[in-house]
């Protein structure tokens, strides 16, 4: 089936698959690779594509369709192209590439002649691994030869924009005419240079006093190291665990949509019928059922969540709390992959050697110690007595036991055969079931990810285990397009994100009674001292934030959009940052016992992080005026598409999904390029502001809505004063006057100053964007960030 994301998966066996271009004739090259590309990865059938058609006495190499709307001319592996150094990605002029390159320029003459000879609009020279797609005939006055094309340096860059390519050049794409609007319309100006770029130290590194270091070193304790110390295990899982599944009561979106989190893809698109790992009533009773069964089903459950969800904690909690009394009847193997093994092709042996290891520390199970051994392979020497050596065992009884070793010896080298055996013989003479969880996956490659999933598999079919494995969505979408997970139904449980605001404050109340009962945390460096009361303070303001600061709650809630570790990280990155007065909090909270965390001295922290400037190379948060070219109407670009998907999925999308192509239509109506929709469309999906029903990033998948992040950040966040004033320096300003005005700022007063002309000149802009009015509503939100920076002015002159 031509879908997406199975065509992108072809492109990646693609991939794996060695091969010497250089060697490459043209007939190689065609049958190799080019044959595969065009039917296997941009979904061209077969029927429709004509190989060496003869016409009025010349050969082209490929025609696809009926019409036909795109040639292919084929040519050696050492006809190729070079960008120049520091060329963007994007449509390129034609004699950029064939400046110096004769062959090529051959090569697209003899595409671009068959194409104006016969009328068919589109063309592509190939060697097979670099690809120039260009319009073959033109209607609009400019020779194709002058005209722009859309180049693949090798099929990596076609896997990493693999979602551009399948927009333009599959039939569907070519049939809506895309590479045409994209190629015959002239390259829009870059945007000129952003503020940052005229600031020295940029980023530059924020200092911090010394309350604050103080306080950053200490950051990381309260959410890390508190949670892994053995010793506390039990005891933060009792007081300070959090159940997944319950709704965000701060959340941008409709519940719906939150409810829906896992429905779409699992019942809709992958077929499998997916049950929520815990209800209202707690622990999903047929989970404990079904960890009992798996090993009789010979299948893996699944426990499969959005990184960062809480699937480890959940996992500790199953184990200690939920099923303790049934998986305390169980030899339990608990294998984490967080930071090992370093690559994949480990993947086997640091599984076993893990196995191996816990059987021998936590159970004082050797399963290389003699009388084990013999246990285990009791029949088999039972057998060995019996045969050929027989004789030796009253002749020689010696020469009989060494050869009984070497038989030994020659079994438990098969080393995972070993284990599996030794696995058998413990459940069977313990009577107990082994329990095996493979954890921490999702933090690690696709590929890895995969491996982890099949040895899971194996496991279960074939070993005397029942095994879970942690999966991600969009892991799980890839092993199903690959046919890994397709020969049967597996067992999948979801386990969806616990409301943010608990967890933060149930982890802040339990390092608070930590630190009170020892003073000190766990993971504290050798030889470093603190005040346990500057802490402690602290511990306590921000429990008091997450209790009552209703905006600071909403904010972190949103924009995390159920990833807990994300916002375990907001808080880390606030705590002892040099863009936050800890000294004047402490001073507050000795004073009165109280401090009102507002919302723009958070936001600055987790915005800015370690840098004295907005970084978006490393800021969690994105830009959301930035510019892809010098068009002033493109500041609003972001805003209108979060409004326009939310405002779809709410009148007529399935859970709130809407199609790809009616959002790029939108756009378009909109005045903005494809090229435009697509950078936008790209840092809306890395950002986590648009989703797709698997998971996917880059430019997403076929259908696209908004996720809590996209609804707040074009609702609140854009007005906010702390999030302008970090970004204008990231922003291009298109007016020459307003460019010069605005400049770099450091006391309260100025930054405040700056970002009134930041929004004067948004204003300006919106100003000339007149076709936009009738499409969103930027006056609303330019009045609330004015009253936003009025606050904090008011807040300044009561201090």
């Amino acid at each position: 089936m031509n879908t997406y994301e199975a065509c992108k998966e072809r492109l990646a066996l693609l991939l794996d698959t060695p091969r010497d271009l250089g060697n490459y004739n043209e007939a190689t090259a065609r049958f190799q690779l080019i044959d595969l590309i065009l039917t296997d990865v941009l979904g061209w059938d077969r029927s429709n594509v004509s190989v060496e058609k003869h016409d009025r006495g010349d050969f082209t190499d490929y025609e696809c369709g009926t019409p036909v709307a795109l040639l292919v001319e084929a040519k050696r592996g050492d006809v190729g192209f070079s960008l120049p150094l520091g060329t963007p990605s994007g449509p390129t002029k034609i004699q950029t590439l064939t400046d110096g390159n004769k062959e090529l320029l051959a090569a697209i003459e003899q595409a671009i002649g068959y194409c104006q000879e016969r009328s068919i609009p589109y063309a592509a020279v190939t060697n097979g691994d670099q690809w120039i797609f260009f319009l073959g005939s033109r209607i609009d006055g400019v020779a194709s030869h002058r005209g722009r094309c859309l180049c693949y340096s090798n099929l990596s860059d076609l896997h990493e924009r693999f979602r551009e390519a399948w927009d333009l050049f599959t039939p569907e794409g070519i049939k809506e005419r895309n590479l045409t609007n994209l190629l015959s319309k002239d390259a829009l100006p870059p945007p000129p240079v952003k503020l940052a770029a005229r600031l020295p130290d940029y980023p530059g590194f924020k200092n911090r006093n010394p309350i604050a270091t103080e306080l950053q070193i200490f950051g990381g304790l309260f959410f890390d190291d508190i949670i892994n110390d053995p010793s506390l295990e039990e005891d933060f899982l009792k007081h300070a665990y959090c159940q997944s599944g319950a709704l965000s009561q701060y959340a941008l979106v409709s519940k719906e949509l939150l409810q829906s989190r896992y429905t779409t893809f699992f019942e809709g698109q992958a077929g499998v019928a997916a049950s929520p790992a815990t209800t209202k009533k707690g622990l999903n009773p047929q989970l404990t059922k079904d960890a009992i069964a798996a090993s009789l089903s010979r299948r893996p459950i699944l426990l499969v969540g959005d990184v960062g969800v809480g699937k480890t904690t959940f996992i500790r909690n199953l184990i200690k709390n939920e099923a303790k009394e049934e998986l305390g009847r169980s030899h339990v193997i608990y294998v984490d992959y967080g930071t090992r093994p370093a690559v994949a092709d480990d993947l086997n042996a640091f599984t076993s050697s893990e196995i191996i290891r816990q059987l021998r520390e936590d159970m004082d199970l050797d399963i290389y110690e003699r009388q084990f051994v013999r246990g285990v392979y009791n029949q088999r020497l039972a057998d060995f007595s019996k045969g050929i050596y027989s004789d030796l065992k009253k002749s020689d009884e010696s020469a009989f036991r060494q050869k009984e070793i070497e038989f030994l010896e020659k079994l438990i080298d098969k080393d995972e055969e070993h284990l599996r055996l030794s696995l058998e013989h413990i459940s069977k003479g313990h009577k107990r079931q082994i329990v095996v969880f493979l954890d921490n996956v999702d933090q690690r490659p696709p590929q890895f990810q995969e491996q982890v999933f099949l040895i899971a598999t194996s496991m279960a079919a074939h070993w005397p285990v029942s095994a879970f494995v942690a999966l991600r969505p969009e892991t799980f979408a890839l092993s199903r397009t690959r046919g890994a997970i397709a020969a049967y139904q597996p067992r999948v449980f979801t386990i969806e994100p616990p409301r943010i605001d608990l967890v933060i404050r149930k982890r802040l109340e339990f390092a608070l009674s930590t630190l009170k009962r020892s003073g000190s945390l766990p993971g504290m460096p050798a030889g470093v001292s603190l005040s346990s009361r500057n802490v402690e303070r602290y511990l306590e303001m921000l429990i008091q934030a997450f209790e009552s600061q209703t905006e600071v709650i909403e904010f972190i809630d949103n924009m995390c959009a159920g990833n807990v570790r994300e916002a375990l990280n907001y808080v880390g990155w606030f705590v002892g940052s040099g863009h936050v007065d800890s000294e004047k909090i402490l001073s507050i909270m000795e004073r009165s016992g109280k401090y009102s965390l507002p919302l723009h001295e958070f936001l600055r922290a987790v915005i800015h992080k370690n840098g004295e400037h907005y970084d978006p190379t490393d800021s969690p948060i994105l830009n959301i005026y930035d510019l892809s070219s010098n068009t002033p109407a493109e500041h609003f670009a972001l805003l209108v598409l979060l409004d326009y998907v939310e405002r779809a999925g709410q009148v007529g999308g399935l859970h709130g999904f809407v199609e790809r192509g009616a959002v790029l239509s939108y756009l378009q109506t909109c005045g903005f390029t494809v090229e435009q929709s697509l950078a936008h469309l790209r840092r809306a999906f890395e950002h986590s502001l648009l989703s797709s029903p698997e998971g996917l990033k880059g430019e997403g998948g076929d259908r696209m809505r908004i996720t809590s992040a996209g609804a707040y950040s074009r609702k609140k966040l854009a007005a906010l004063f702390a999030y302008l004033d970090a970004v204008v320096v990231d922003t291009p300003i298109t007016e020459p006057s307003r460019r010069s005005a605005i400049v770099d700022a450091r006391s309260i007063d100025d930054r405040l100053s700056r970002a009134l002309l930041f929004l004067d000149y948004l204003d300006s802009c919106w100003e000339r964007s007149a076709h936009l009015r009738d499409k969103f509503d930027w006056n609303s939100l330019s009045t609330l960030a004015r009253t936003q920076v009025a606050q904090v002015q008011s807040r300044l002159h009561q201090t």
